[in-house]
């Protein structure tokens, strides 16, 4: 007897051991009560190394998403995981890398690289007129604590070949450059000029996500006359060329 438990926790240990490192990433993901707004299809690997074909986030595809969760964390109520997603390469997709943790109602953030297509974001914006444009917006996050609000947050935004559809030909706008902050538990986001537009904005994200957005822009003289006709659909300029912005 006494050679069987001497052998036999330890085995019994091992087993266990063995059975958690290569828990079935599907069988888990199956019991977690998920978001509605978050779906994972073609699940496979372990919960710690795994892969899924596709995350669909409030209907936005993540396409060919790893992750690597780290053990530790989870006993004190964290999950800290490292994603991979999406194609860098392709435009018209999501693409998602660095290391993000989970507590509760508390979002953390190092080193987050995020590409977004601009058609998907313009069509989010409550426009005074309808805008066809295209490139891709970046964020890259050096740290974010989020927790119910804005705690920390230090990045920085791009919108890379930026363009407008004009009417007979795409309208190159360049790039533009904005820096993310947190101001009195808001998500703040600035842009400054020099670019093309003349573009100078501050958008403000509180908790609930109900943004608004202040600024002035004035088009380069080297921009289409098209350009500045729709430009007078935000009203009257002021002394120096600029128009407001309001949303």
């Amino acid at each position: 007897m006494k050679s069987l438990l001497k052998w036999g926790f330890p085995c019994l240990l091992v087993y266990m051991v063995f059975l958690i490192i290569k828990l079935p990433a599907v069988q888990v993901l199956a019991r977690l009560p998920l978001p509605e707004d978050i779906q994972l299809n073609g699940v496979s690997g372990t919960i710690w190394n795994g892969q899924a074909q596709q995350l669909l986030v409030r209907g936005l595809p993540i396409e060919q998403l790893s992750w690597q969760l780290a053990f530790l964390p989870l006993l004190t109520g964290t999950a800290q995981v490292y994603v991979d997603g999406g194609n860098i390469r392709q435009m018209d997709e999501i693409s998602i890398k660095g290391d993000i943790s989970v507590a509760k109602d508390k979002l953390q953030a190092d080193n987050l690289q995020l590409y977004l297509p601009t058609d998907w974001v313009i069509a989010s914006l409550a426009l005074p007129i309808a805008i066809n444009a295209s490139g891709r917006f970046k964020l890259v996050l050096q740290e974010l604590d989020y927790s119910g609000h804005c705690q920390i947050l230090n990045g920085k935004g791009h919108w890379l070949k930026a363009q407008v559809q004009g009417n007979s030909q795409p309208i190159l706008l360049g790039n533009f450059d904005a820096d993310l902050s947190c101001v009195n538990q808001e998500i703040v986001l600035t842009v400054n000029e020099p670019n093309l537009f003349g573009l100078s904005a501050v958008a403000r994200i509180p908790a609930d996500f109900n943004f608004n957005i202040s600024g002035r822009f004035k088009p380069d003289d080297e921009l289409p006359q098209e350009v500045h006709q729709a430009a007078q659909f935000f009203g009257q300029k002021d002394g120096q060329g600029y128009y407001s912005i309001r949303f």
